[in-house]
């Protein structure tokens, strides 16, 4: 049996009677032909199941259905551009099932149901870098093996676990010197980002990297990928805040400054501030990394 996970209730300003979808790798647009409204203030319903759900009843009127591929597994409703509050329909780089209704006889009310089909992830479409200007030949790919998932193995489709009063901690990044970063724990109350807490139910310490503006890769909430920092040099090798451990890798040590560049896989559940706040990747968000990078060495 179907089962819904999460749902948001918004309103959005609705022109030319048309409503569109932003967060996949294509923006479809919706419209009610059997309602003569325009301009008017919309009722937005989202809902996110882990499955196909049933019919919403007889008081809803289907307009359309259709599938989708999200980008991060994060959408917006809008008009002209992603003007709605952000929601988490499931997992980054999924085929989605989508039924849109309206209400009868109040067409200013809309439904939209969302529910994952399969994963499409694949390196040769998603994760295809930048080709270098003046670069002699195109970059070739290679041949490795892609991993392949179930929905029910991402974060975004698992329940709320229970989220103690008194709250948790995170790991902020507190600039000491130029380039480093010491690592502080502060207090961190749940529930202020819906979307930030979907993704990361198990409580997973959260820390924070500053956006680095030479880094012009797109880092939107709900996706991951390979993020660097300065670190303290330790005596074990290991970081200070026990944090960017997922495929961690040590580039430069500065001896002098007792310093290494390290960098680790990890998934975005927001921004703080100019920074980004993040957890370390689980063992399946990684391997989709890995295997870009192994596709594209170059």
């Amino acid at each position: 049996m179907a089962r819904l996970l999460r749902h948001l209730d918004d309103e959005l300003y609705v022109q030319y009677g048309r409503i569109c979808l932003y967060g996949g790798t294509d923006c479809p647009e919706f419209r009610d032909d059997e309602s003569e409204a325009r301009y008017y203030t919309a009722t937005l319903r989202l809902e996110a199941w882990d499955a196909e759900p049933p019919d919403p009843g007889s008081s809803w009127r289907p307009i359309e259905r259709s599938d989708f591929t999200a980008e991060t597994g994060v959408v917006q409703m809008g008009v002209m551009d992603d003007s709605g509050r952000e929601f988490l329909v499931g997992p980054p780089l999924f085929e989605y099932g989508l039924a849109v209704h309206v209400n009868d006889p109040d067409v200013t009310r809309w439904l939209f149901r969302f529910w994952p089909i399969r994963d499409v992830f694949d390196p040769l479409v998603h994760m295809k870098p930048r080709e270098p200007a003046g670069l002699a030949q195109p970059m070739e790919p290679r041949e490795v093996p892609v991993p392949v998932t179930t929905a029910g193995q991402w974060a975004a489709m698992r329940p709320d676990r229970f989220r103690p009063s008194g709250g948790s901690a995170r790991w902020v990044a507190k600039p000491i010197a130029a380039g480093l970063y010491d690592a502080l724990r502060q207090p961190e109350s749940f529930g202020e980002d819906p979307v930030s807490g979907a993704l990361n139910p198990d409580h997973a310490p959260t820390f924070l990297i500053p956006d680095e503006k030479l880094d012009l890769r797109a880092k939107e909430t709900g996706g991951t990928c390979r993020m660097w920092r300065w670190e303290r040099e330790t005596a074990d090798g290991e970081p200070e805040d026990g944090n960017l451990l997922t495929g961690r890798i040590v580039h430069v040590r500065d001896a002098h400054g007792r310093r290494v560049l390290a960098s680790g896989i990890v998934t975005v559940l927001g921004t703080d501030h100019g920074h980004h706040r993040v957890r370390d990747a689980e063992p399946h968000e990684a391997a989709r990394v890995l295997c870009s990078e192994g596709t594209w060495p170059d």
